[in-house]
């Protein structure tokens, strides 16, 4: 395959993220083209957020995996941008369990949407992060997979500038779980309108102004959740009271929580003794497949 440097003088960077490690990606891709002297202009999706695409030589799209697809903030956002002529896009996608079944199909309805808008998919790629969703991480895993961020964010960057392609092709059988994932958004939404408020509540209300699908209103000082959950845990993991807790699905929350800033600041101070062994636990396989990558 030819290979021809592009020509990136800005790009446009994207981004949903529910409890922080997408967000953390994105800030070291930014920092990272701005020292190659790259403008960027970044956008965080939120609830309600409409598309703001300035002219770009590169569209970059970040997602956590939720329910076998990129969030559906993300592909409402999709919707709503204007169309264009051929504008390249590249799609990095988080999650705790990297490219493995069933997430393999993860990008195929964004890259659908982009399609239909007359975006060119040229570039998608899994990034991993420390899971925040049933499964804990550990500790080891979870620091390897936070210090290794620049060095798998410099290789995207260089994929991606020096021309190098990276399309997917996932199996049937992960294109049926994205789109069984599909109707997990939608139960998504009975996970958050079902969460509760112990007495431990303070009532300072920061389950709200953290909310990024705006689900969460004060009422008489109490959180009321509604309909429109996207399950990212962000207001369970966030609250310093611990007071909040759902009666559906109670499994999906990590027992010890989830605290990225923490977990970064351990990591940096973190010095791995041993190299990593292989696992025979299909549940880490992706996870340990990508820490030992070299080279995309």
């Amino acid at each position: 395959m030819n290979e021809k440097n592009i020509r990136v003088n800005n790009v446009t960077i994207a981004y949903f993220s529910g409890t922080g490690c997408t967000e953390k990606i994105v800030d070291c891709f930014e920092n990272q083209l701005i020292a190659l002297g790259i403008k960027v202009n970044r956008i965080n999706i939120a609830a309600g957020s409409t598309g703001a695409v300035e002219e770009t030589d590169l569209l970059m799209i970040f997602s956590p995996v939720y329910a076998f697809r990129l969030t559906s903030p993300v592909e409402a956002w999709i919707k709503s941008i204007p169309e264009v002529n051929n504008t390249p896009v590249a799609i990095v996608s988080v999650s705790g369990g990297g490219e493995v079944s069933p997430n393999t199909a993860c990008r195929l309805s964004c890259k659908r949407l982009l399609k239909r808008k007359g975006y060119d998919v040229i570039y998608e790629k899994m990034m991993v992060m420390p899971s925040n969703f049933a499964a804990q991480t550990e500790e080891q895993l979870a620091f390897r997979l936070i210090n290794i961020i620049p060095q798998k964010t410099q290789q995207i960057i260089q994929d991606i500038l020096s021309g190098k392609k990276n399309i997917t092709h996932p199996k049937l059988q992960d294109r049926i779980y994205a789109s069984i994932g599909k109707m997990e958004h939608l139960g998504a939404r009975f996970f958050g309108s079902s969460i509760c408020v112990s007495k431990e509540c303070n009532q300072c209300g920061l389950c709200m102004t953290q909310c990024p699908a705006k689900n969460i209103q004060m009422q008489k000082g109490i959180p009321k959740f509604g309909f429109q959950c996207i399950w990212c845990l962000k207001c369970i993991y966030a609250c310093p009271q611990k007071a909040l807790s759902p009666k559906l699905l109670k499994f999906v929350v990590l027992k010890d929580g989830f605290d990225l800033k923490a977990m970064s600041q351990m990591a940096y101070e973190y010095e791995p003794d041993v190299e990593l062994q292989s696992t025979e636990d299909s549940l880490w396989k992706g996870v340990m497949d990508y820490l030992k990558e070299r080279e995309f």
